[in-house]
């Protein structure tokens, strides 16, 4: 008797828990978070957008007086690939490499 009553215990606990937990999920608003998370994990590329400036120079006004300033972004967008920002991949391919360096270095 006492052992059912323990299981029924339980039981509603676990119910209410579940109620609790989705309650809390519901609302919470994630969007934010997701935004910057998602900025974190890809950050946005600055030579990217220097195209884009670029080409929308060319294309939409397609005189000769536009298209200097668009070819010179194009350029400079060519030129700051290597400063983009570094990606958490890009960390932690970077960190497996200096621990296979340092365990290379044991005795």
């Amino acid at each position: 008797m006492e052992g059912k009553r323990i299981i029924r215990t339980v039981a509603d606990s676990l119910t209410r828990l579940d109620e609790a937990k989705t309650n809390v999920a519901t609302s919470v608003n994630t969007r934010h978070v997701t935004r910057h998370l998602r900025q974190v994990s890809a950050p946005g590329s600055p030579s990217s957008a220097l195209k884009k400036a670029g080409v929308a120079l060319i294309v939409v006004t397609p005189d000769p007086i536009t298209s200097v300033p668009g070819v010179a972004l194009i350029a400079a967008s060519y030129a700051t690939r290597r400063s983009e920002p570094t990606k958490l991949e890009d960390l932690a391919s970077e960190t497996k490499k200096v621990l296979r360096d340092i365990e290379s270095l044991r005795l």
